[in-house]
């Protein structure tokens, strides 16, 4: 169970909601990579903000995980990269790390909101 300011969510909840958020994430790979980003008609920049809205949101509900700041970091410098001088590999590497840390975000808090 884990408090957040409008009271508490059970573990399986924030479970799911990290997972989606990771699947989130992890679409960023399939929009920017050379080989697939032509079969989705998508702004890269457009869905790196929605994911920053919904890390956002989260963090703030959740209160402020220390994870989150990493998540937070590697998310926007493979965003840099892919909008100045885009390296996949790095992209990539940027991206699958960011989503791992979204796994490490404890699903347990005791501590009042």
């Amino acid at each position: 169970m884990i408090q957040h300011k409008y009271g508490q969510f059970e573990g399986e909840q924030v479970h799911l909601t990290k997972e989606k958020l990771r699947k989130k994430i992890y679409f960023l790979l399939l929009i920017a990579d050379p080989n697939t980003a032509d079969n989705y008609d998508v702004d890269v920049t457009a869905a790196f903000k929605n994911v920053q809205h919904v890390l956002d949101g989260y963090n703030s509900l959740v209160g402020y995980p220390k994870e989150v700041v990493t998540v937070a970091s590697l998310l926007e410098k493979a965003l840099l990269n892919y909008q100045e001088n885009f390296d996949f590999q790095l992209y990539r590497k940027l991206v699958l790390d960011a989503g791992r840390e979204i796994m490490n975000i404890k699903e347990v808090n005791d501590a009042e909101p």
